[in-house]
């Protein structure tokens, strides 16, 4: 599915010319003792302390966890490029007051190889922010890569992104939602708030969902003709280019590369547990695969879908009986546009809670095919899948 590209009415825009120009103003008094540089290896564990006080509520890593995994995304990267590094602000007296991963990909645009860097890990110290901020990411926006990334993006880090020329993606930033087990789903969202009255009628609702689940008429009836198998890194590419839509922009793996991102990605486990599927129909022909994050109990994260065309359907059918029979309450992921029919075929719910996509490229036609859906993107191509945060969706 391509769509055309909204166009931003006039108060937007208005509105970040003048951000814009307010954050040019506080560039204008910025402390010539400030520097952005990039990150080394010496400067592994003061970014870990620094990570630790910024995302204190929103991680709990050990301090030791922190310092491993920032020296495994950012320093040991299959695709490490010295004119893309992360970056590292200091503040006078050479103390680490910013910070800004960079984690170069590798992509094709029309089938000619393109430079792109995923941002992750925005942090600056509280009364830096703002001025600290936007040195850091005018500094990455300003590298050699063709397309700047990022999924996982706080709603300050995107009012500075859009206000330096960046934009997000509509198609890409909506998320979907399949509930399994309707009734206890429901109950699980409000259970924060009224934590007696779920408990109490906790086993009520699961005696419904049980109902609903065999009652064949039922949109929560869930069954599958297809079968499946543990999927491989093999698998993967040499189904890649059959599964992948055929988009302008698309991602591209080596063994080794693809190998590093999925166990990285198995490190994930505030999400729940890594499942990797291949499946098969009937005659038993592969017609695609799936990642996904099994929460029992809890809502389930997609990584990443794959499948021919025509049997999405069977595909998304797999996936959903799958982590029901494991005891998931619903399944929720991010939009890969080609999955839209599929998905509101299969009764999933659309919403935009979760973080946006971002992008920013000086070439206007990148920016483009990723806001038209003509982009073969998904949370295995930015920087959803790092466990740095726990259950950010």
């Amino acid at each position: 599915m391509r769509m055309r590209r909204p166009e931003a009415g006039w108060v937007f825009t208005l509105r970040n010319q003048l951000l814009a120009r307010d954050l040019a103003y506080q560039e204008r008094l910025a402390s010539p003792m400030s520097r952005v540089r990039p990150f080394a290896l010496g400067d592994v564990p003061r970014v870990a302390e620094l990570h630790e006080r910024v995302f204190a509520e929103s991680s709990h890593l050990s301090i030791e966890k922190r310092r491993r995994y920032l020296g495994q995304v950012f320093l040991e990267n299959p695709w490490y490029d010295d004119a893309l590094p992360s970056l590292v602000c200091e503040a006078e007296g050479g103390r680490i007051v910013g910070f800004l991963g960079v984690l170069p990909r590798r992509m094709s645009w029309h089938g000619r190889p393109i430079k792109v860097a995923i941002a992750s890990q925005f942090m600056v110290e509280p009364h830096h922010r703002g001025l600290t901020g936007l040195l850091l990411l005018k500094t990455f926006l300003s590298g050699p890569q063709d397309l700047s990334m990022t999924d996982g993006a706080t709603h300050e880090s995107a009012r500075i992104w859009k206000a330096v020329g960046g934009t997000d993606s509509p198609l890409h930033s909506i998320h979907w939602t399949r509930p399994l087990r309707p009734v206890r789903y429901g109950l699980s969202l409000v259970s924060e708030h009224v934590p007696l009255a779920a408990a109490t009628a906790g086993p009520f609702c699961a005696v419904v969902d049980a109902i609903v689940a065999r009652m064949r008429r039922s949109p929560f009836w869930l069954t599958t003709a297809t079968s499946g198998e543990e999927l491989t890194v093999d698998a993967i590419l040499d189904s890649s280019h059959q599964f992948t839509p055929d988009a302008a922009l698309r991602p591209e793996y080596d063994r080794g590369s693809l190998k590093w991102l999925l166990e990285l990605a198995e490190q994930k486990a505030s999400s729940g547990d890594l499942r990797k599927m291949l499946v098969r129909n009937a005659d038993h022909e592969v017609i695609g695969w799936y990642l996904y994050y099994l929460r029992r109990g809890g809502s389930s994260e997609v990584l990443h879908i794959a499948g021919r065309h025509d049997d999405l359907s069977e595909v998304l059918e797999h996936l959903f009986y799958n982590a029901w029979r494991a005891g998931a309450l619903a399944v929720s992921g991010r939009l890969q546009p080609g999955l839209f029919d599929a998905l509101r075929a299969r009764h999933c719910l659309f919403h935009d809670r979760g973080s946006p996509v971002l992008v920013h490229s000086r070439r206007r036609g990148l920016v483009d095919a990723v806001r038209c859906g003509d982009a073969s993107l998904s949370r295995l191509d930015g920087e959803w899948w790092m466990c740095f945060q726990d259950g950010v969706s």
